[in-house]
């Protein structure tokens, strides 16, 4: 995603929120921190959610493949007037790397839908 949309969506209301969830064995806080490199944009922030509390909450906001209940490697994007209250509000488009049907990740797909919200900015 770091070249699909970090680099050609140049629009200074872009931020990107990138959750390193433990799902592995070897998925630790230190591994996080390394992999931080791998989106090294200064739109973006990282979090470490150790416990796996806001993947699981996101989890709740859609359908995800196989009855999973955790949020990981999911993309989701949210428009300007989302507001997070107890729990995360529904994305206003969403895509995921879990299996394969109508919201498995397509970069192109997800800038196209992060532009069009973008644009309502304007």
């Amino acid at each position: 995603m770091q070249k699909e949309i970090l680099e050609a969506v140049n629009h200074d209301k872009l931020k990107v929120y990138v959750v390193w969830t433990p799902v592995l064995r070897e998925d630790d806080r230190q591994a996080a921190v390394k992999a931080v490199r791998q989106v090294p944009n200064e739109r973006a922030t990282h979090f470490w959610d150790a416990d796996k509390s806001l993947g699981l909450a996101l989890g709740k906001v859609v359908e995800l493949p196989r009855d999973r209940e955790l949020a990981w490697d999911v993309y989701f994007a949210f428009g300007a007037t989302a507001e997070w209250g107890d729990g995360p509000p529904n994305p206003a488009h969403w895509m995921h790397q879990l299996g394969m049907d109508e919201k498995t990740l397509s970069g192109a797909a997800l800038r196209m839908s992060i532009e069009e919200l973008l644009r309502s900015l304007d």
